[in-house]
């Protein structure tokens, strides 16, 4: 396994742990997350994935990664419980590297990005 593939299993292992400080540590400090319509502001990566992680109990089940060399695509599966109801998406998040850290993300879900 190289790097960039053990960036992405490190980062949907502290996704899935609910781990926000180890989720975060993989994130050039100036990165930039987009889900949807979303953008989550420069500096606002911890409250939206605290806030995720408590209200909605994602999991994400990783499929395949393909490598772009300084880009990388995850294939997923992901989980997650809204008002006692679970649901599912497939979705592949593209992560744009810089020096070993993830500079910006995007993901592509399956049907309504709305939880």
């Amino acid at each position: 396994m190289d790097a960039r593939e053990a960036l992405v299993r490190r980062h949907v292992d502290a996704f899935n742990a609910g781990d926000v400080d180890r989720l975060l540590a993989d994130f050039a400090p100036d990165a930039q997350w987009v889900t949807g319509d979303h953008v989550v502001p420069t500096g606002g990566l911890r409250p939206f994935f605290a806030a995720a992680m408590q209200h909605l109990k994602p999991h994400l089940t990783l499929v395949r990664v393909i490598d772009g060399t300084d880009a990388v695509a995850a294939e997923m599966t992901e989980t997650w419980t809204v008002e006692g109801e679970a649901r599912s998406a497939a979705l592949v998040a593209v992560l744009d590297l810089a020096h070993g850290r993830i500079r910006r993300g995007k993901v592509y879900r399956e049907g309504s990005a709305d939880a």
